[in-house]
């Protein structure tokens, strides 16, 4: 491995073995033997230049880490899709925005903002139940006055 002297560091010493040819032409795509016994003694100046073909693998110091708290998740709210297609059959005025605020609580859940979602799912509900109650008591009262009508 042919390393150039950092002038800078009086430390810093050439093996026999690293001394390099100025002359010498390297060949970029020469590749560094993994293998290649190193000499333990010699101090090593991490500032030193390294040839940008050649292969690094430094060392790094254990990071130290921090613990991880695992928290369980809220569940996701109840989108009530169903009970708002059903409400379509009692009143459909109601039942619109039922359907809406439903799949504002679904997009709501997929993106994870609980607080929008519960926003959506009591609307949802009481936008559902309020149709179907409505619902039935509009059909309800049609067929009471129907029947007092047929009576007189």
């Amino acid at each position: 491995m042919a390393t150039v002297p950092d002038p800078r560091n009086p430390e810093f010493k050439v093996t026999p073995m690293q001394q390099v040819n100025p002359r010498q032409q390297v060949n970029p795509m020469q590749q560094v033997n993994p293998m290649q016994q190193v000499n333990p003694m010699q101090k090593v100046n991490p500032m030193q230049q390294v040839n940008p073909m050649q292969k690094v693998h430094l060392m790094q110091p254990p990071i130290p880490t921090q613990p991880v708290i695992l928290m369980p998740l809220n569940p996701p709210e109840k989108d009530y899709l169903f009970l708002s297609i059903i409400a379509f059959f009692f009143f459909i005025p109601l039942a619109i925005p039922a359907l809406l605020f439903s799949l504002k609580t679904r997009e709501a859940n997929f993106l994870g903002d609980q607080r929008k979602a519960k926003i959506s799912s009591r609307l949802v509900l009481g936008f559902s139940i309020s149709s179907i109650l409505l619902g039935t008591l509009l059909v309800i009262c049609t067929v009471v006055i129907r029947v007092l009508k047929q009576e007189m």
